[in-house]
C-alpha cells in the first residue's frame, strides 16, 4: 500500500515527499511510552528490530494507564478517565485481541448525560432527547432547525467556531441543551472562540436529520454497534500498555522510565541523538537511527538543537492544551449507577463526567460491596480548579454527589485521591491551523524523525487512532509508505460503521 502526500509524491507519516521507505536499518528511539510509542516498539520487537522507549515517568502507559490503590478493605483500581476499546480497523482490533489475550472482556455500553435533574441517552437518541425536553421544546428545536437548514440553504454561511458547527448539525435550541454547557466546561471558553474543526472530528456525518432518519427509518446497510459495546481488559485499560511493555521486554528491547527527553540533537535535516535527564539528575545522550516522537509537538518544537526558526518557536507559544485532574473515590456501596460514564452539564457543578471502572469490570474493585468513581476535572494552568488542593477537589466532588445529584452518602465514603494530568487534550481554538502547519512544516524537514498520538501530532485522536499512528510510523520503518496525517480523517462519524445490507433472498421460479 502507498500513499501520497499533497503534492502526490510517495509520502512518509509526516506527509513529506520521499523516494523510498525510512527503512529501519539501525536502532529505533522513542519518545514516550504512552500506548502509542509502546505500540510502534512493539511491532519493531515482534519484527526483530532494535528499539529503546524513553519515558519521563515512572510508569507506562501515559494518560490510558490504570492506577491501583491499596486499601485496608482491598484493591481498587483506577484509569485516568475511561478508555473503552472500539476501532473500524480490523487489524487494530486483532492487535489489541493479540496484546490482551485472556484478560479480554465485552462491556455493555450505557453513557447518559444529566442536565436539570434529567437523564438523556448519550449518543443522542432522538426519540429520547426530545421526551426529556418535553412537547413544546422539542417542537422549537424541529422548527429552528429547519429554519437553520432553509438558511444556510439560501444562504451559506462557513462553518468557523464549535458554536457554528453544532448549529448547523443540530439546531440552536439542542445546541443550547445538550453541547454548549458541556463544551464550555470542557474547553473553558465559549464555543464561539473555539474552532468547529473539534466537531467534525468527533461528530462526522452526524445530524438531527440523519438521526431521526435513521430512527424512523433505518439506512442502508446494517450500523455495526460501536455504540453500545466495546472491548476492555478485565484489569483497566493500563494493562493494554503493561503487556506491550512485558512483550518489548521478552523480544530484548528495552523501556527506560524516569528519563525525560531535555534535547533533540540534529545535524542537518537528521536526528543524531537526544539528550536525556534521567531520574538520579544524570544527565546522558541516547544515540539511534530512526526517531518516534509522542512528546507534545509544542515541547518538540522547543527542545529541538540547533533551535527552529523563530517563527517556528513563536507558533509553539500560541498552541495550547486543556488538563484534566481526576477525583477518584472510594466506596462502601454496590453500586452509584448503571452507566459507564455519565456526562454533567450542569453549570453549578464543576466536573464534567464520571465513570464507574466497576461497571467495566468487577476486577476494579475489592469486592461486590465496593464501587468507585472516576471523577473528572477539565481545567488550565492557574485556574481556580487547578489551583485547588487535592483535599479540596476530593472534598469538592463529594459535596456535589451527595448535595447535587444525591448518589452517595457521607458515610459511603471510604477515601479519595486526586491525579493531575496537563495537556491532555489539544485545544482548538480559533486560529490554532497556522501555528500548528508552521511546526508540521519544520518537523517535516527531519527526514529520519516522526510523530505519533494526540500529544505529538496535536490531534484530537482517541486512543485506537493513537495507537495506529504508532502501528504505522512502526511499519514505515519496516518498508511500507503511509501518510499519518490521514488516520483519524474519515468522513463519517467515527462510533459508526455501516456494512453493506445482505440482498434480499427472492424465492426460486
Amino acid at each position: 500500500m502507498t500513499d501520497v502526500s499533497r503534492n502526490g509524491h510517495p509520502a512518509t507519516s509526516n506527509g513529506r515527499a520521499t523516494d523510498g521507505a525510512i527503512g529501519a536499518q539501525g536502532k529505533t528511539v522513542i519518545m514516550g511510552a504512552g500506548p502509542g510509542g509502546l505500540c510502534s516498539a512493539y511491532v519493531l520487537s515482534k519484527a526483530g528490530y532494535p528499539a529503546v522507549v524513553l519515558e519521563k515517568a515512572p510508569f507506562v502507559g501515559g494518560l490510558a494507564r490504570t492506577i491501583r490503590r491499596q486499601t485496608e478493605h482491598g484493591e481498587f483500581k483506577f484509569d485516568i478517565g475511561g478508555h473503552r476499546w472500539f476501532t473500524k480497523n480490523d487489524e487494530l482490533n486483532d492487535l489489541f485481541r493479540e496484546v490482551i489475550g485472556e484478560e479480554l472482556l465485552w462491556v455493555n455500553r450505557t453513557s447518559r448525560i444529566y442536565f436539570d435533574g434529567k437523564y438523556v441517552d448519550y449518543p443522542l437518541k432522538i426519540s429520547n432527547a426530545l421526551k426529556a425536553m418535553g412537547t413544546g421544546t422539542s417542537a422549537l428545536a424541529m422548527a429552528d432547525y429547519a429554519r437553520t437548514r432553509a438558511s444556510r440553504k439560501v444562504s451559506p454561511k462557513p462553518v468557523v467556531s464549535m458554536e457554528d458547527a453544532y448549529i448547523d448539525q443540530f439546531g440552536p435550541t439542542l445546541y443550547k441543551m445538550f453541547f454548549q454547557r458541556y463544551s464550555e466546561k470542557v474547553w473553558g471558553l465559549p464555543c464561539d472562540q473555539m474552532s468547529g474543526d473539534w466537531v467534525s472530528q468527533r461528530s462526522k456525518g452526524m445530524s438531527l436529520v440523519t438521526a431521526v432518519k435513521d430512527a424512523i427509518v433505518p439506512s442502508k446497510g446494517k450500523v455495526v454497534s460501536l455504540i453500545d459495546e466495546f472491548m476492555y481488559p478485565a484489569g483497566g485499560f493500563g494493562r493494554f500498555s503493561e503487556r506491550m511493555a512485558d512483550a518489548i521486554g521478552a523480544k530484548g528491547n528495552e523501556i527506560q522510565l524516569g528519563t525525560g527527553v531535555e534535547k533533540v540533537l540534529r545535524e542537518g535535516n537528521r536526528v543524531t541523538g537526544l539528550q536525556v535527564r534521567r531520574a538520579d539528575g544524570t544527565v546522558d545522550v541516547v544515540e539511534g537511527d530512526n526517531f518516534i516522537s509522542s512528546i507534545p509537538l509544542t515541547m518538540l518544537a522547543k527542545i529541538v538543537e540547533p533551535a527552529a526558526p523563530a517563527e517556528v518557536l513563536a507558533a509553539a507559544d500560541k498552541l495550547t492544551f486543556r488538563n484534566i485532574i481526576t477525583v477518584n473515590l472510594m466506596l462502601k456501596k454496590r453500586q452509584v449507577t448503571t452507566d459507564t460514564w455519565l456526562y454533567v452539564h450542569d453549570r453549578n457543578i464543576l466536573f464534567g463526567r464520571f465513570h464507574e471502572p466497576k461497571n467495566w469490570s468487577p476486577e476494579m474493585v475489592p469486592g461486590d460491596e465496593y464501587t468507585s468513581l472516576v471523577v473528572e476535572y477539565f481545567c488550565s494552568f492557574g485556574d481556580h480548579i487547578w489551583s485547588m488542593s487535592d483535599e479540596e477537589l476530593v472534598e469538592q466532588t463529594t459535596r456535589h454527589l451527595i448535595d447535587d445529584m444525591g448518589f452517595i452518602t457521607r458515610d459511603e465514603v471510604i477515601g479519595g485521591f486526586a491525579i493531575r494530568a496537563p495537556r491532555a487534550y489539544p485545544s482548538y481554538v480559533i486560529g490554532y491551523e497556522k501555528p500548528l502547519e508552521a511546526i508540521k512544516a519544520f518537523v517535516d524537514t527531519l527526514e529520519n524523525l516522526q510523530i505519533i498520538g494526540r500529544y505529538g501530532t496535536f490531534r484530537y485522536n482517541n486512543t485506537d487512532h493513537s495507537i495506529e499512528t504508532g502501528l504505522l510510523a512502526a511499519k514505515n520503518l519496516l518498508g511500507e509508505r503511509h501518510d499519518l496525517d490521514q488516520v483519524n480523517a474519515d468522513k463519517e462519524y467515527h462510533e459508526i460503521k455501516r456494512v453493506a445490507a445482505e440482498p434480499a433472498v427472492t424465492a426460486a421460479r
